[in-house]
């Protein structure tokens, strides 16, 4: 305690407990407070909605506003009251406020940008180390495209979610550096502080062959390479087609616009999965993955923002790019504490491979699995996945100024109804 006092004056230190003390209904700190029960940030409070928050610490379950609003009523007015005492309102203020009740917004919304926020916190004792008073955080955030990801996300698990059995999504929104501009962890921020986008991990299916294929343009092959789509076995692994279906001989750009599984494992085989999968590293995948030939098939895990991130290269030029939100760091009186620099990481696919990939993750979405990814006066790439049993379904796609990739699935691995990357 006498540190704190020669430290930090009574202002900072209440700051500093207001940041991160526990106002129930699964809110820790000031701002998410006011955004769980009034839905706006705490700079916009009401003088009574502030006082029924200040009420609310001295036992944040039985004076929840939200479960206990009488109570949380009672308590405010004595906050308001000592106020008066104190000197810090008038008579007249103290009247007006009590007043103007502060209603509850009965919601279970809390913005998306919550998953953000986690996100920054985990990260923010790497980045920030050395200070002593408040810091602001610039992030990367843009607050519109932020909102849409968030109102098409929900909006579509609303409508669809019940009779094709899918409970959850992601979606992540990075423009050409790595910057997200967007993520979306779930459906619900209140409901679920789990961030399905930067957390879970997840089979991508066939949005999982782009890897494959850029290893085989590496080791020789081109967009016009022919193999023949038809029943095979590897070992003792027989890989097949979606509905059971085979088209017979057809050039690469063909095989992946159709998402053919036999054509995929064959070349993952031909060069080798140990160099596929160094192909996924080299491009952002940051997770282990297996090394035999089902890797072509996208079975082993990734994360929604990996994925995302390693489809980069292919909008931005061929550079690897590390994903991130926090731009700058600064205390209160203005001192830089930190600062994003660089690029990434450099050249990673060639001028002609990534010319070549891009000719076939175009054909994915103007002629193949991925036509509903189509927008009009936009150059469209990208890639469709689907993983067995239909537990996940994928789409990542990019145009030369943003990458975007979407998840939806359950929580608890359960099947969806036939839902595909595609749709």
């Amino acid at each position: 305690a006498l540190w704190l006092e020669t430290k930090f004056s009574k202002d900072e230190i209440l700051q500093l407990y207001l940041n991160r003390v526990y106002f129930g209904s699964g809110a820790t700190g000031i701002e998410k407070a006011a955004q769980a029960y009034y839905q706006k940030s705490a700079t916009d409070l009401s003088l009574m909605e502030a006082a029924t928050l200040a009420g609310v610490l001295k036992a944040p379950s039985n004076l929840s506003p939200a479960t206990h609003p009488d109570a949380a009523a009672a308590r405010a007015n004595l906050v308001i009251n000592a106020m008066i005492e104190t000197g810090y309102i008038s008579r007249d203020e103290a009247d007006s406020a009590i007043n103007s009740p502060a209603n509850v917004v009965a919601s279970d919304y809390v913005p998306a940008t919550q998953y953000v926020v986690d996100w920054i916190n985990d990260q923010l004792p790497l980045l920030a180390k050395n200070y002593d008073q408040s810091i602001v955080v610039e992030t990367t955030i843009d607050p519109q495209l932020q909102l849409l990801a968030e109102k098409s996300l929900r909006k579509h698990l609303n409508a669809n979610g019940k009779k094709l059995n899918v409970t959850q999504g992601a979606l992540v929104l990075l423009d050409t550096s790595g910057a997200v501009k967007a993520m979306v962890g779930g459906k619900s921020y209140k409901r679920s502080q789990y961030n399905r986008a930067t957390k879970a991990l997840r089979q991508p299916g066939s949005a999982f062959k782009p890897f494959v294929y850029l290893a085989a343009l590496e080791r020789g092959y081109t967009p016009e390479s022919l193999e023949v789509d038809e029943p095979i076995r590897i070992g003792n692994w027989e890989p097949d087609n979606y509905k059971h279906k085979y088209v017979g001989e057809v050039t690469l750009r063909t095989a992946l616009a159709l998402s053919l599984n036999t054509v995929a494992a064959k070349l993952a085989n031909a060069v080798g999965p140990k160099n596929v999968v160094a192909v996924a590293h080299r491009l952002g995948v940051t997770s282990k993955l297996g090394n035999d030939a089902s890797i072509a098939l996208g079975t082993s895990e990734v994360t929604l923002l990996e994925l995302t991130s390693a489809f980069t290269p292919f909008a931005n030029g061929g550079n690897t790019v590390a994903p991130y939100s926090v731009r700058r760091i600064a205390t209160r009186d203005g001192r830089i504490i930190y600062e994003r620099k660089g690029d990434g990481f450099g050249q990673s696919v060639s001028t002609v491979d990534l010319g070549s990939m891009n000719s076939m993750m175009r054909a994915v979405v103007n002629e193949g699995t991925g036509k509903k990814a189509q927008i009009p006066d936009f150059d469209i790439g990208g890639k469709t996945g689907t993983s067995q049993d239909y537990r996940d379904a994928w789409f990542v796609g990019y145009s030369g100024y943003l990458v975007a990739g979407v998840w939806v699935g359950n929580d608890n691995n359960a099947p969806t109804k036939n839902v595909t990357g595609g749709s």
